[in-house]
Order: C-alpha cells, then sequence, then structure tokens
C-alpha cells in the first residue's frame, strides 16, 4: 500500500470501469484487444440475472465482429427468422388487432439491410450476452470484481483518479487509482452523480418486467417475433397493457406489464402476476414458472455532458429510455467502441490526451437522437392504447366497433390500422441505428474542396446515409483477393485498432505513405488498394458506388470505423500530407 497526498492506494490500474454491462464488459474487452489493461467493479453478485435488453442490430454487431467474437455471439443469439414479427392481440390466443414485419424482415425493406452490413439483425438477451463479454475479456487480462461498489472518486493534481470502493460480501474498503475512470453503471450511475453533472429530463412513469418460462410454442411457431403486444383490459388497475418478449423460443420470455394511467401505484404479489400473466396469454391451464418480476422505471434523460477530467461516462449513465426501437444496449456498445481506441491510443503514447475531450462532441448528440426517438415510439403504443380503451367497458365497444359495416366501423379500422403503421418507426429504423454521425468532431478533417451528401429528402430515422465523407461511419461494401477468395467486408479490413487507408488504382503513393508513417512515427495505419490488380477486387462494383472519391484518392477511416479524412486525388507529396493529417486528428489543435 502505498500514499499520494494522504490517500491510500491499494490497486493501480490503467483503467478502472465501473459497470460490467453491455457497455462496461465491451470497452474492457476492447481495451484488452489494444492491450491496455483493465480492472472492472460491479456492485452486483455476477452477470445479468435477467434478459433485460435483447434486439442486437447490426452496428453493435459488427463492433463484437471487429473483436473477434461475432461467431461465439450469432450462435448464442437467435436469429432474424425467429424475431421477424410484432403483433397485437386482446390475448395470446384470442382475436389479433394487427402485426407488422419487423426487425428488417418486410419484404420491401430487406435489401437495405443486406446493403447496410455484413452482419444481421438478432435476438441476444442481456444476459446470455454479458457472460460471454465477461469471459472473452478476462482471456485477455481483464480483471473482474462482482460485488464491489463504487463509494466515491477524486481526481488528482497529475489527473489520476482515485475511487473508493467497497467489497459487498466482506464490508472491506479499498481504493483503486486509475489514470482513466469509465462510469457505465448504468441509470442509476454513482460515478456521474459524484461528478456533478445534471442529467436532463424526467423519469416518466413504471411498469413491471416479469422473466418466465412457460410453454408458449403453440402461439408463436406459426407467427415467429420477438414479442407480441397484448391489450386486454382485464386488470385496468395496474396492467391494462403489456408485452410478451421472447427471450428464447418459445419456453422462455420476458413479459412488460404497463398502465394506462399515470398515478397507478399498485404493488402486486406473486399470486396478482400470475393471474395477470394467465390473462394475458388467454389460457388459465398453461403451467408458469415466475423467475422474477420487479417494476423498473420509464426515463427520458440524457446527461448534460458525458465527461469530466479524466472520468467519462458512458451507456445508460448517460442515455436512459424505454426500450422502443432496442437502442439501448447497442448505443452502449458503440460508446464503447467510441471511447475504448481513444483510451488505448493516449496510453500507448501514440496521441495526445486531447483527443479524449470529443467523446462528448461525438457521442451526445447521438444519446440525445435514441432518447427522442424511443420516447415518441413510446406515445404511439400509448396511442394505441387509448384508441384501445382501457376498461372492459370501453373494448367491448371498440372491438364491436371494428366488426361493423358502419361508418364508425371503417373510421375506426383505418385508425387502428394508421397507428400500427406508425410502428414501423420502431421495428424497421435502420436510419437511427446505423446513422452515427459525427458532425462536430474535432477528430475529423474535412478539404477545402470537399462536401457533405446532400440529405434534403433523406429520412435518417429510416433510411442509412451512405458516403466516406468525413464524420460517418465507413459504408459496408463486399470485396475479394482473387475469384478463388471468399469476399470479405470493407468493415472487415478496417478497425482492430488501427487507422485504414483505402485508395486505388493510382493511389500507391497513399499506400507507401501509410507504411512509411506505420513504421517511422509508430502510428498504426495500415492501406490497402481496392481495385483490378491490386490487394483486393471490387468484384460487384459496390465500392466503386460509394467511395465518393476518385481511384487514385484516400480515404481514412479511424479504429471505430467512422471515416475521419478523404482526399479526392492523388496529391504530388501523399507522404507529407497524409503525415499533417495523422499529426492533426492525434493532436488536434487546442
Amino acid at each position: 500500500m502505498t500514499a499520494t497526498n494522504g490517500i491510500c492506494h491499494d490497486i493501480s490500474t490503467p483503467v478502472l470501469v465501473v459497470g460490467a454491462g453491455p457497455a462496461g464488459a465491451t470497452a474492457a474487452l476492447l481495451l484488452g484487444r489494444y492491450g491496455i489493461r483493465s480492472v472492472v467493479i460491479s456492485r452486483h453478485r455476477g452477470t445479468a440475472n435477467t434478459p433485460r435488453a435483447h434486439i442486437f442490430n447490426q452496428r453493435a454487431m459488427e463492433v463484437l465482429r471487429d473483436t473477434g467474437i461475432e461467431d461465439i455471439v450469432k450462435t448464442a443469439a437467435s436469429n432474424k427468422e425467429q424475431i421477424a414479427h410484432v403483433a397485437w392481440l386482446h390475448t395470446l390466443n384470442g382475436e389479433e388487432y394487427g402485426r407488422v414485419h419487423a426487425w428488417g424482415t418486410k419484404p420491401d425493406r430487406i435489401g437495405e439491410y443486406l446493403v447496410a452490413s455484413p452482419c444481421e439483425m438478432s435476438d441476444l438477451p442481456q444476459s446470455v450476452l454479458e457472460p460471454i463479454l465477461v469471459e472473452e475479456a478476462t482471456k485477455l487480462g481483464v480483471e473482474f470484481r462482482f460485488s464491489t461498489e463504487f463509494l466515491s472518486q477524486i481526481q488528482l493534481p497529475d489527473g489520476r483518479v482515485v475511487t473508493s470502493v467497497r467489497n459487498r460480501t466482506t464490508s472491506e474498503t479499498y481504493n483503486i487509482t486509475a489514470q482513466y475512470l469509465v462510469g457505465a453503471d448504468g441509470a442509476r450511475s454513482s460515478v456521474i452523480s459524484s461528478l456533478g453533472i445534471p442529467v436532463d429530463g424526467k423519469q416518466l412513469n413504471n411498469a413491471f418486467g416479469v422473466h418466465i418460462r412457460a410453454d408458449l410454442s403453440k402461439y408463436f411457431t406459426h407467427r415467429p417475433g420477438s414479442m407480441v403486444w397484448i391489450l386486454n383490459p382485464d386488470a385496468p388497475d395496474w396492467s391494462s397493457h403489456g408485452s410478451i418478449r421472447m427471450v428464447r423460443p418459445w419456453n422462455e420470455f420476458l413479459v412488460s406489464m404497463h398502465n394506462a394511467k399515470q398515478d397507478v401505484n399498485y404493488e402486486p404479489c406473486a399470486e396478482d402476476v400470475i393471474q395477470r400473466l394467465h390473462q394475458m396469454i388467454g389460457d388459465s391451464t398453461i403451467r408458469i414458472e415466475l423467475l422474477n418480476f420487479s417494476r423498473w422505471t420509464i426515463n427520458d434523460q440524457v446527461a448534460r455532458t458525458w465527461q469530466k477530467g479524466n472520468v467519462f461516462c458512458i451507456g445508460d449513465a448517460v442515455h436512459r429510455h424505454p426500450p422502443i426501437n432496442g437502442l439501448g444496449s447497442n448505443t452502449c456498445i458503440s460508446d464503447a467502441f467510441n471511447i475504448a481506441w481513444k483510451l488505448a491510443y493516449v496510453l500507448r503514447g501514440i496521441a495526445d490526451p486531447s483527443i479524449l475531450e470529443s467523446l462528448t462532441l461525438e457521442r451526445k448528440p447521438v444519446g440525445d437522437g435514441i432518447v427522442r426517438r424511443a420516447n415518441d415510439g413510446m406515445l404511439i403504443h400509448r396511442k394505441l392504447w387509448t384508441l384501445m380503451g382501457s376498461t372492459k367497458e370501453e373494448r367491448a365497444v371498440v372491438s364491436g366497433a371494428l366488426q361493423a359495416a358502419s361508418v364508425e366501423g371503417t373510421r375506426l379500422r383505418k385508425e387502428l390500422r394508421s397507428i400500427i403503421e406508425e410502428t414501423d418507426d420502431e421495428f424497421n429504423a435502420l436510419g437511427i441505428q446505423m446513422n452515427q454521425i459525427y458532425s462536430t468532431s474535432p477528430l475529423l478533417l474535412v478539404e477545402d474542396n470537399d462536401s457533405p451528401p446532400d440529405l434534403h429528402g433523406v429520412n435518417l430515422l429510416k433510411q442509412q446515409v451512405i458516403s466516406t465523407f468525413p464524420g460517418l461511419h465507413l459504408p459496408h461494401a463486399w470485396v475479394v483477393k482473387d475469384g478463388q477468395s471468399e469476399r470479405v467486408s470493407t468493415l472487415d479490413l478496417a478497425g482492430h485498432g488501427q487507422f485504414v487507408l483505402f485508395t486505388g488504382i493510382g493511389g500507391e503513393g497513399w499506400l507507401q505513405a501509410a507504411r512509411d508513417i506505420s513504421r517511422e512515427d509508430g502510428v498504426p495505419v495500415k492501406g490497402y488498394g481496392i481495385g483490378r490488380g491490386l490487394e483486393y477486387f471490387d468484384a460487384y462494383w459496390d465500392w466503386e458506388k460509394v467511395r465518393g472519391i476518385e481511384e487514385d484518392g484516400a480515404i481514412l477511416v479511424r479504429p471505430d470505423h467512422f471515416v475521419c479524412w478523404r482526399c479526392k486525388r492523388l496529391v504530388s507529396n501523399p507522404g507529407s500530407r497524409l503525415r499533417k493529417v495523422m499529426h492533426v486528428l492525434l493532436r488536434p489543435p487546442q
């Protein structure tokens, strides 16, 4: 044990991560991949014991593909065919009000999802994902300390962060000193509270989460889907609406129970919950094993800033919202991808610590967007609940009108269809899943003769922006080494902890510049030529369509797959130009 300024330090580590959920465990895994040692603490006894987040979008899977564990995750996940629908019913075995194709399976949208990414949508419960992340990170030397509670932190004059923690099993209190602290401790973040950072917004209301095992295969196999919404008003005081969400097909589920009124404060017992489950299923003979039930809060909150000094907050600590659109854990994973490479580059001496100041500038607009979208989506569901009625008497009137050959029946059927069609913004929102645009970051460089893509008329919620303009995500395109090779994605060539430069025929000068910088300056820059006779062949001509530069131009991509600079044509001294670009990006002017 040593002491600095009278403070005892029991453990030292380059990075301390508070929280072992999707954000924290992914950050630790990535740091391990980059060769950076970290310690992760969690107040919980182990990884998530309930399914919680589940929809896994393409952007998040690309991150885990970069870490090398995509195959492990895909094996554990339910595939896109098993989550192909969302439906609205009176009871699970009763009247259906409508259904939609979900998560990229809509016939007229499938092609957009195939173009977007080499990865597929899937369903991976948080309780399954977290153990995989922890196991793979542990293999890389990450130390996880569960049942360890964050108490407080102070930052020393030299920037180091001293964190006081408590072992919840032994009650031992000790300190962990780190050069950097990452707060990934969820929606009740103690780390962000310790920083005094305001969290804008409010807690809206409560719902109940009920984890069960029950054989419901006869209600799902003909209509496979991630969830069904049950609009059954038999328990209007505390659970007039809810969803039955698949955890494992088709015998494990997470049921959300919502009330239509804001001021209901009922505390159900286990018997109440089982009775309500049978009402929602519509069959009291179904055997239900109740694994867990608890109240959870629906939030509309975003932190005002995501960092203070050498402490950085990511994940649900800084963006809190309903599970609409399935954006929660996916955004947490992308947050981790953003901060991990920057920490690694600073700790390895490749970049100036000032690059870390970009976290809020880049990720807060993403957090603002997903919180707004999730809460807007929740309003659509509430609009449907209002239409259908939350009492038996109201529902009887609506059900009768929906089947009536009358003006009112016609109007009501059109309104029902219209509201359900609005949920396409939730279940086929490719744009908000993929369009994480960094437009104001200091870690971008735009040439004077360059201009951003014209987004006029683009639905950023539904449509992906495909461009190599700095601040946008590298487009996916399949390329091959030769006619006897497996195809690979441009995203497979990018990432892996290094900057990557793409060029084409005539751009050999850029490739030599990348090799020189990597060898002489110690900055990991890998160059690839894509074109006939080069290292990779644009077999489908897809790269040519999206690259946005001439064949001899260059595109530079950060370790987190974001384009940070491009040059339309080869310049007279590519080595000097690229070296200047790298200097500005890794040591941005103050």
